[in-house]
């Protein structure tokens, strides 16, 4: 049987396909790449890593310092991943040749303050330029207009992997202009729409610049304008740096976004469960290891002795206490520990006892492991249970 079909059937476009590409593929650590992307239907996307939102034609320059697959997520709740990039970063690729500066000159060698003056070089090999004084980085065959207010020594640097070379020039000012110079570039502000957020929500990040400059944004690497703001929806607790900088210097700042982790908490049930009550350290989550610091503190008399042994920031000390403690881990208190500037953090506490004397007994028999690992335990009196915390305050 022979089947027809419509010829408008046969003529239907079909649907356009998300593009996805690096200029180049390999390179060597520090060097740029040009990402580029068209998702015809998408009107915006995650980059991820960096969890930038963007439009969804879009291009970006980035400078990887390792091998890294980008990836473009549907920036809509629950999208899918339009398309995946790896960019090799290789730390022996060829050199080729290093980085000659062919011309170096200035429009005029002698000027009135305030007047401007053209830079113009041009280098061979692939190359960038950095230009003092200033700092500023720059394509290898360009130029830029500066106007100095006294007589100037200007070098510029071309360098690539290979190697390079620097030339100067001198541009001298006239007369006596009692003016200081233009400040450096700086950050007025930099600041998140909320630095605590759940999984997959997403933040605002806004800053505004002084003078003419370009700002760049780490994690991610994104160059962008001086003034202005990007949606980003980190995954995990992310401190954002915003760098600026222009002819005559720049700085930096940063802000920290937490993300609440996804915590299941033990219960009194659990507790009651002898399984539940040794769960070593190393298979519980920091919430859990909390939550029986503070039973264990509670059920301890009044005016206790503990011995202190760490204050940490990160969860996964919570192995590292229970290596060292062997089949002693069910003697470890995990508490939480206020800082004076309100920051929140957990200390590790080896047993409770009823004076100063038995804490220190107690340690010159804890096991060897123990006391080789946290050298510098010391008896204190088992602190006092802190006011309760924000949800997702405690590190």
């Amino acid at each position: 049987m022979i089947l027809f079909l419509p010829l408008v059937a046969l003529l239907a476009p079909s649907p356009a396909v998300p593009t996805m590409t690096a200029e180049p593929r390999d390179v060597r650590p520090g060097d740029s790449v040009l990402l580029s992307w068209t998702c015809p239907q998408v009107p915006q996307v995650r980059l991820e890593p960096g969890g930038m939102m963007l439009p969804g034609k879009y291009q970006v320059t980035l400078k990887p310092a390792y091998t890294t697959t980008y990836r473009i997520i549907d920036a809509q709740p629950g999208g899918q991943e339009l398309g995946h990039l790896e960019v090799r970063v290789t730390p022996g690729l060829p050199l080729g040749e290093a980085a000659r500066i062919c011309a170096f000159d200035a429009s005029a060698k002698a000027v009135l303050p305030g007047e401007p003056v053209v830079l113009r070089w041009e280098c061979a090999g692939s190359a960038k330029v950095r230009l003092e004084p200033g700092g500023l980085e720059l394509d290898g065959k360009s130029e830029v207009t500066v106007t100095p207010l006294e007589s100037t020594r200007y070098t510029i640097t071309a360098n690539n992997a290979a190697g390079g070379q620097s030339r100067t020039v001198e541009v001298s000012v006239l007369g006596h202009l009692k003016a200081a110079l233009p400040p450096p570039a700086t950050v007025c502000t930099f600041e998140a729409s909320r630095t605590l957020v759940k999984p997959g929500e997403q933040v605002d990040l806004h800053w505004l610049c002084q003078g003419d400059a370009k700002v760049r944004l780490e994690p991610g690497g994104l160059e962008l304008d001086g003034q202005s703001s990007i949606a980003v929806v980190p995954d995990r607790t992310t401190v954002y740096t915003l760098s600026v900088s222009n002819l005559l210097g720049g700085t930096s700042r940063s802000v920290e976004v937490r993300v609440e982790a996804p915590r299941r908490v033990l219960t009194e049930k659990d507790l009651a469960d002898p399984e539940e009550a040794v769960k070593p350290l190393d298979r519980m989550d920091l919430a859990e290891a909390l939550h029986r610091g503070e039973a264990l503190r509670s059920a301890a008399p009044e005016g206790s002795w503990t011995l202190r042994l760490v204050v940490s920031g990160r969860a996964n000390g919570l192995k590292q206490v229970a290596r060292a403690a062997g089949p002693r881990a069910t003697e470890i208190l995990v508490l939480p520990f206020p800082r004076k500037d309100g920051v929140r953090f957990w200390q590790a506490c080896y047993g409770t006892y009823p004076s100063r004397a038995l804490a220190a007994k107690a340690w010159s028999k804890a096991p060897e492991s123990l006391r080789r690992t946290f050298r510098d335990a010391l008896p204190q009196r088992l602190p006092a249970a802190p006011p309760p915390a924000a949800e997702g305050e405690v590190h």
